[in-house]
């Protein structure tokens, strides 16, 4: 069992480390332009995996408003959100703000199909808000309203990660998380199609090179694929346990490559949202 734990690790280790390799790309590219490539590059890498394990790419009929709308929003909206911060903020506060996905995952199910949250949860998630906050102003909370705009853009793209996994649930029905994630990925970059002559790159070295294998491959292909490995064997409950790890790996890779620090503020603003997490992803 051990050696999945590992796995998992890894694969917090491949999703953290993609916000400090994304940040290295957005001095080279729009937002847009990056989205398009990224997800162009998976799609290829992910087109022979799903054949191979699925033995089809045959596209149904059933779901595929649904996957459109993840196309839209998990591919489109969500990483161009993500890139768009990392325009204006560090590493470490578009990986903390990221730790609130199963919040907002929680909470547009909550609207759309009335899944009911518990008391614990609802305090779990005033808990991480506070961290977050506290984290954002630097244990200023009084200048709340003067936060950091990139900080605002991934909020934005926390939002639409909830709102894309909605979507997520419809498709399960048909598709396995595999397809569902090619599929999206090629509605996704279809949807991107007319916007191509507006894409520009500048300035290519080997770090943006690197940094772009890294996010379409290491940390889209090869981090899903393991995290499903992971959730086979443990179950999806301890594996998810493991995302708590992720700001915790973005702020190692963001001191090591960006030279990015935390001040002692935004350190406890970190384990109030981590605590809070974990409250409430706790069964």
């Amino acid at each position: 069992m051990s050696k999945y734990y590992m796995l998992l690790l890894l694969t917090s280790a491949l999703w953290g480390g993609n916000f400090v390799a994304s940040k290295l790309l957005v001095p080279h590219a729009s937002p847009l332009s990056l989205t398009f490539m990224r997800w162009t590059i998976a799609v290829l890498f992910l087109f022979p995996i799903v054949l191979k394990k699925e033995r089809s790419v045959r596209l149904q009929k059933r779901g595929i408003i649904p996957l459109i709308a993840m196309g839209m929003t998990g591919v489109v909206l969500f990483n161009v959100f993500m890139f768009q911060a990392l325009r204006y903020t560090s590493a470490d506060h578009v990986g903390l703000i990221s730790t609130l996905n199963p919040m907002a995952i929680a909470l547009v199910a909550y609207v759309v199909y009335r899944e009911k949250l518990t008391m614990r949860q609802w305090l779990a998630m005033t808990v991480s808000l506070i961290g977050v906050l506290l984290f954002m102003t630097h244990g200023q909370l009084h200048r709340v309203l003067h936060v950091n705009i990139g900080d605002v853009w991934m909020i934005a793209a926390v939002i639409v990660w909830g709102i894309y996994s909605a979507c997520a649930k419809a498709v399960m029905k048909w598709y396995s998380p595999l397809a569902a994630t090619f599929w999206s990925g090629v509605f996704g970059v279809v949807g991107l199609l007319p916007f191509v002559s507006s894409f520009s790159v500048h300035h290519v070295n080997v770090s943006f090179l690197l940094a772009l294998i890294y996010t379409s491959i290491g940390a889209t292909v090869l981090a899903m694929f393991l995290w499903n490995v992971g959730v086979k064997q443990v179950g999806a409950t301890t594996a998810g346990m493991f995302l708590n790890f992720n700001p915790l790996f973005t702020a190692l890779f963001a001191y090591i490559l960006l030279h990015e620090t935390l001040t002692v503020a935004q350190w406890i603003g970190s384990f109030i949202t981590i605590t809070g997490v974990v409250l409430f992803t706790k069964k």
